[in-house]
């Protein structure tokens, strides 16, 4: 039963206070000012004294002054353009507010009678009166009414900027563009929008609005004319000097002289608009140039004043922007660089141009470790980037960046490279600089201060950053042994003093251990040139003029060279014959010593008769100097023994595979010196008469040109013979120790082939394909668990 009555309660009074809303409701609706209803509770008469105050309060608001006016500020706007009519909307607002103040002078209390404001906000009647017209006119505002103020603001500080531009127009530096200078609406529209200027700052003074209500809309006008004019003023112009003193000087001339006509001298003073305005121009001038980044790394040196201004615009701004410049940097050379539409020469000159700007803006090093992190993981991972670097960096003719970074002259080694500045103890040159400012070695993110290093001491080593990449400088040494190899070896005249003269620059980078096995290979050229002019000396003795010496040869040390191409191949016995005579007196002049032929390499020089149709169309035939390898000119000499061959008797004349005979065949088909054609399955080449060339009925159809250049470095026969030795070493880890993940082989590897004859210079990745393809040959074997052992005799 008591459960029962105290639901009965709450019902009742759930229906009581429902019934009061709906009576309340209904009064408001209705405009009732006055109800009765026979109560006697006090809390029912209080309820009635709010209800009646509220309606009258109501009542008397749709009556005041204010709200009329606030009315009428809206009902006189025009549908287009209703920020145009600001000024002289405003200009009623204030009036209305000084003749209530000048009236109020000698009444006192009555005026604030006559308006019956409810709430006094102030001791001071004309204040009230302010804040309540301000009050008025907000409330009954539209969406779109900061909007108007936003827009105003920015045609009077636009029209301010065309008036001071008109001005300066004989400075070639601020010119006006001939839309503004002709088009005499504009103009007139501007000088009218002036007039009425200080009208309206003195209206707005009176409201009280600028330090409230409209702080939003002036600081986002005053934000987007600003980055409008700076970006006019520099976007695009890297090479000229003094862009930052023109913007701040813009800023003097414009800027300042109208926040402080709109503001007021005291409100400019109190707020410290001075040093806003000078922090926004440098934050303008920073933004504008994030945008440009990309052209200023690829447009250096030029863009060096640029770079220069930017860095002190960071500096005035208090360093906060170099954060976000740093991931918008990095965000522009991920975008317009890495892409496989990029050539790795290309990256790598933007890569080099990227360092020397961050080193010029930032001695710490930090900035240079945020942008270019993207890129130094790209390039890793592109085959082709230590051929391109090392290219590069022995490039005499085209003088490129890097081998004007080789030439320094106070290039040091590598390995001195990442030393501490401070920990070398060197006597001081005349050419000393002292170490930078704390300030500036300061991290520019992190805020951190770090030690002086060389490469930020002497504004970045370019080489040590490329070699960086890696980790290691036994990659790009492996890959200057092959380039030297196929120069030394395509060099027909034996001069090496270009090379020796790179080698010695490389030297003093690299080291003189790590390019020992280079000075063997220059040194062998240059015996093989003493030994040739001794052989050929005594053959031109012993031969007669008919025949005289025709082989050179470059004699190696195999040990010292990287792998070259040894594909075995029968001579024809007229070369064979010539080859012989040579090797006979190479054994006279060093016995015991012999000579073994790479018969594959060398070049070998022809005269060989070709039809060829001239100007007039005839058909002519002409001896023609042909350049070739010694497997062309084998094929083409078993054709003095008999004009016709089919494939598979070259092939077995010259102890070459059928698909290597037919593609260096096609070089003489190409060359119009062979015909070939098809007889069943088999495939017969003869030489070219002249009736047959001109009836042109030869084909060319299957065969490939082979016109390309040969590289003497068999590529795929060194990597092949460097994963052999390292298979040895992982067989005895995994047989002693039995079974490894692929990080642990790689830091052994690391650890055991470091400093034998193969130096361990693999990727992770590189590992990981070698021992999958160990898998596949059923050497090794994986576990679900990426461990690697030995497959057991037997497992399948």
């Amino acid at each position: 039963l008591f459960i029962i009555y105290l639901l009965c309660c709450c019902v009742y009074c759930s229906l009581w206070h429902f019934h009061l809303l709906l009576h309340a409701y209904y009064c408001f609706k209705n405009d009732t000012t006055h109800y009765t209803m026979s109560m006697a509770s006090p809390y029912q008469q209080i309820y009635e004294r709010r209800l009646s105050q509220a309606m009258h309060r109501k009542a008397s608001a749709k009556s005041r002054a204010t709200t009329t006016l606030a009315r009428d500020f809206f009902s006189n706007s025009s549908t287009t353009d209703e920020w145009r009519s600001l000024p002289r909307r405003l200009v009623k607002l204030s009036n209305y507010l000084r003749e209530r103040s000048s009236s109020s002078d000698g009444v006192g209390g009555d005026d604030y009678n006559d308006e019956s404001f409810p709430v006094m906000v102030s001791s001071s009647i004309d204040e009230s009166r302010r804040v309540a017209l301000g009050a008025a006119v907000f409330n009954q505002a539209p969406a779109t009414f900061l909007d108007e103020f936003r827009s105003l603001f920015e045609a009077l500080l636009k029209a301010r900027q065309n008036r001071w531009k008109r001005e300066r127009a004989v400075d070639d530096s601020m010119e006006v563009e001939e839309v503004e200078e002709n088009d005499n609406d504009n103009l007139q529209a501007d000088e009218l929008l002036l007039s009425e200027e200080e009208q309206l700052y003195q209206s707005l003074a009176t409201l009280g609005w600028l330090s409230g209500q409209l702080q939003t809309p002036f600081r986002e006008a005053l934000h987007s004319v600003m980055m409008e004019a700076i970006k006019s003023l520099i976007a695009g112009d890297f090479e000229t000097e003094g862009m930052l003193d023109q913007t701040l000087e813009w800023k003097t001339q414009v800027l300042v002289p109208w926040v402080y006509s709109v503001l007021g001298a005291e409100a400019y003073e109190c707020d410290h608009w001075a040093a806003q305005l000078e922090f926004a121009a440098s934050e303008c001038f920073v933004h504008v140039r994030m945008n440009e980044l990309f052209d200023l790394v690829t447009d250096y040196p030029e863009s060096l004043p640029a770079i220069r201004e930017l860095q002190l615009a960071l500096d005035q701004s208090g360093r906060i922007f170099y954060e976000s410049l740093a991931f918008e940097w990095r965000r522009a050379l991920v975008q317009r660089l890495i892409h496989p539409g990029a050539q790795t020469s290309q990256i790598i000159d933007v890569y080099i141009n990227t360092i020397k700007v961050l080193r010029e803006m930032d001695p710490s090093g930090e900035l240079l470790q945020v942008v270019t992190q993207p890129v130094r993981e790209y390039l890793r991972g592109r085959d082709d980037c230590v051929r391109c670097i090392i290219t590069s960096l022995t490039d005499e003719e085209g003088g490129g960046e890097l081998y004007e970074e080789l030439k320094r002259q106070d290039a040091k080694p590598l390995e001195e490279a990442q030393l501490d500045e401070e920990d070398e103890e060197e006597p001081p040159t005349f050419d000393w600089q002292p170490p930078p400012s704390i300030l500036k070695r300061r991290g520019v993110i992190t805020g951190e201060v770090g030690r002086v290093s060389s490469s930020s001491r002497r504004a970045g080593d370019i080489l040590s950053m490329l070699v960086g990449i890696y980790g290691s400088k036994e990659l790009f040494v492996n890959e200057y042994r092959i380039m030297l190899a196929d120069k030394l070896l395509s060099n027909l005249e034996y001069n090496t003093d270009a090379e020796v003269h790179k080698l010695e620059l490389l030297k003093l980078r690299f080291g003189e251990s790590s390019l020992r096995s280079c000075e063997v290979m220059v040194k062998d050229i240059d015996d093989s040139k003493r030994i040739h002019t001794n052989i050929r000396s005594t053959l031109e003795l012993n031969s007669s003029k008919d025949d005289p010496p025709v082989v050179d040869a470059a004699i190696v040390s195999h040990i010292f060279w990287p792998h070259l191409q040894r594909d075995s191949m029968k001579h024809h016995k007229k070369i064979q014959s010539k080859l012989d005579q040579f090797c006979k007196e190479y054994e006279k002049l060093k016995n015991p010593r012999r000579l073994v032929w790479m018969q594959q390499l060398g070049t070998v020089e022809m005269e060989v008769e070709v039809y060829e149709t001239d100007a007039d169309g005839n058909l002519t035939s002409y001896v023609k100097d042909i350049t070739c390898t010694p497997a062309h000119a084998t094929l083409l000499a078993n054709f003095e023994d008999k004009s016709q061959w089919t494939l598979e008797e070259l092939s077995a004349e010259t102890a070459m595979s059928e698909e290597m005979v037919r593609k260096r065949m096609g070089f003489w088909v190409n060359q119009r010196v062979v015909q070939a054609n098809r007889a069943g399955e088999d495939l017969i080449y003869r030489l070219i008469s002249a009736s047959e060339a001109n009836s042109n009925e030869h084909s060319f159809i299957d065969h490939n040109d082979d016109d390309e250049q040969e590289l003497a470095v068999s590529l795929g026969a060194h990597v092949e013979e460097e994963m052999k030795v390292y298979e040895s070493y992982i067989v005895g880890m995994l047989s002693n120790l039995g079974q490894l993940p692929l990080q642990r082989i790689h830091t052994m590897l690391k650890t055991f082939v470091s400093g034998s004859e193969h130096n361990y210079d693999k990727t992770p990745n590189q590992l990981a394909i070698f021992l999958q393809q160990l898998c596949k040959e059923e050497k090794l074997e994986v576990g679900p668990d990426g461990m690697y052992k030995l497959l057991k005799k037997g497992a399948k």
